[in-house]
């Protein structure tokens, strides 16, 4: 369907309105028309490029017009430049998901840092000073071209609506998807950065856009709300999961497999959405057979990411003054009995299950006892110290460091509640994404995995070598107690921005983040792990360390640590019943 059968198009573009000329609407319709043409022809490259994915295509960029007119009540109706830039916008936010948005092509994309920490990650990186380059076997590189179109294309979006594709033939003659110089200097920059908010925090988004455009006369006295159409633009992305994304036909001619195949049979089946009172519900003709089940859950997955989209646009607009929206919520979310009455299932029962971890003690002497950590408790303080190297190499890796700058400082500190054990590290740091998830998720290491590419660009290409063994150092922790609190600062964030994981009662409660008190934050930045141990280490079963260790002993304290030879490491009590360890120089 067309945008323009849409209400929130026709108010702003078609409908006679009190405010606005019919000059104004003719204006920018036909220049949100032009752009559209132009768009059609970049998007249509998508399939080509990204094999497999679900449709990207004009029909899934106009469906947007009818997600965001469900939703949208008449208070956050659009005025014409408002209509310009959302559906300018709306054009961009997955365009660049084919490498025709990158005029220099495959060759521009390789020059990247995603590129390279793809590379890197897929074992096909740049070669060691004395090694010659293999060459990058095909197939290897089709799949780097894909994630990499896809990790950059919402970044690469923001660029669009300004950037020029020369003409072959005339270097000289450029051509843009939005003609009129005057619009494309006034709104293009906006028009980019509401299109990449799509991929962003939405704590970012309240940072970022929620600001107001003011009017370009002569053509509009209207302003436009970035923060209105960012809020738009995300939950209308994230409603729209109906069959046209996914056609039948195309199926068959595409072949998707794994996960992408997962993403046609969850969406072919979706019927568009309707509401009741304030939910959206998603409906399906075709029940969801046993063979279907793993389909049936990645469809529940996007109900919930809608659902939590729905709630946060709807918190953000309130909060600002803009009204909310029509409907806050997904029926059925929360629930896998009740959405199955709307999204059927045959043969089996959808019942919401998660894998509880709450004796680590246990999960660790079952999975590997001695073998993996040993019969000492040092082991875990083992872990904490790996992690912590790990953070100070990617850091200097990051930064271009010395090869021997970095401190871990570790502490036992006697307080009034107990003896506590403290490792702090001056090292990258962790954002909240880290924090509540790879830190967190059992058995993952953010260093070998694609995210790694996300949060610390160019790292991987870099030649990270993490020399963390189990990824399950951080869950060791809770062998030494279960009163926990992680303080870390990112390396290149604000001192205010620090923040405080906080475990009470071991991994049976939830976790609190919190922001960290001023004196508690890192100077430099880094990480501060503190436990509160469940023995004093002075006593038979306590960690193993004193001010009377002799040579041999803290050599092999260090070896424990370590297993590592270049670390210069003292440890001692001190008359104030603290003891540190100071380590430097490590490499």
């Amino acid at each position: 369907m067309h945008p323009s059968a849409t209400w929130l198009w026709r108010s702003a573009l078609s409908d006679e309105r009190s405010d606005a000329s019919r000059e104004e609407q003719v204006f920018f319709r036909l220049h949100l028309e032009s752009m559209r043409d132009k768009a059609k022809a970049l998007v249509a490259r998508i399939a080509a490029d990204m094999p497999g994915y679900t449709v990207h295509d004009e029909t899934h960029l106009d469906a947007l017009w009818e997600t965001a007119s469900l939703v949208a009540p008449g208070e956050l109706a659009l005025n014409p430049p408002e209509a310009f830039v959302f559906g300018g916008a709306v054009l961009l936010h997955d365009a660049a998901m084919t490498l025709a948005a990158y005029p220099g092509g495959l060759a521009e994309l390789k020059q990247t840092t995603a590129w390279a920490d793809a590379a890197a990650l897929h074992g096909v990186g740049p070669p060691r000073s004395n090694e010659s380059s293999p060459p990058m076997p095909l197939e290897v590189e089709a799949q780097i071209k894909t994630e990499v179109l896809r990790r950059l294309h919402a970044e690469k979006a923001a660029e669009l609506a300004t950037q020029g594709w020369r003409v072959r033939g005339n270097d000289d003659e450029r051509m843009y998807l939005i003609d009129d110089p005057e619009l494309r200097r006034f709104y293009g920059p906006s028009i980019g950065s509401v299109a990449h908010s799509h991929w962003w925090p939405i704590a970012r988004v309240e940072r970022d856009l929620a600001k107001i455009l003011g009017a370009m006369p002569p053509h509009t006295r209207h302003r436009v709300d970035l923060l209105k159409l960012a809020a738009l633009l995300r939950v209308s992305d994230a409603l729209h999961l109906d069959r046209r994304r996914a056609p039948r036909f195309l199926r068959a001619l595409e072949h998707p497999t794994g996960f992408s195949a997962l993403h046609w049979t969850a969406q072919e089946r979706l019927a568009f959405p309707h509401i009741e009172g304030d939910a959206v519900v998603f409906t399906s003709g075709e029940p969801f057979e046993l063979k279907d089940a793993e389909a049936w859950w990645l469809a529940y997955d996007a109900f919930a990411l809608a659902d939590q989209e729905l709630r946060d646009a709807d918190l953000l607009l309130r909060n600002r003054g803009r009204g909310g929206l029509a409907v806050r919520r997904v029926k059925g979310v929360g629930d896998p009995r009740e959405m199955a009455r709307y999204v059927p299932v045959s043969g089996w029962r959808p019942v919401e299950t998660r894998v509880r971890v709450s004796d680590v003690s246990k999960i660790v002497e079952t999975l590997g006892g001695e073998k993996l950590y040993g019969d000492q408790p040092t082991a875990a303080i083992r872990e904490l110290l790996q992690n912590a190297m790990d953070a100070i190499q990617a850091r200097r890796r990051l930064q271009g460091r010395a090869p021997d700058w970095g401190t871990i400082l570790v502490e036992l500190a006697e307080r009034a509640d107990g003896v506590w054990l403290l490792v702090e590290d001056t090292g990258v740091g962790m954002s909240e994404t880290v924090l509540v998830g790879p830190l967190i998720d059992f058995g993952a290491s953010i260093w070998r995995s694609p995210q790694v590419a996300e949060e610390y660009p160019g790292l991987a290409a870099k030649g990270m070598d993490a020399i963390g063994r189990f990824g399950i150092g951080f869950f060791s922790v809770f062998m030494l107690g279960e009163e926990v609190r992680v303080t870390t600062r990112r390396y290149d964030h604000a001192q205010e921005d620090t923040l405080v994981l906080e475990f009470r009662r071991g991994l049976g409660s939830r976790p609190i983040l919190r922001s960290a008190a001023p004196e508690s934050a890192p100077i430099d930045g880094g990480t501060r792990i503190d436990v509160k141990l469940w023995d004093d280490p002075r006593c038979k079963r306590g960690i193993q360390i004193s001010a009377k260790m002799n040579e041999e002993e803290l050599k092999k304290t260090r070896r424990d640590f370590f297993f590592h030879e270049h670390v210069d490491f003292s440890f001692s009590w001190n008359s104030s019943e603290q003891a540190r360890a100071s380590l430097r120089g490590f490499d």
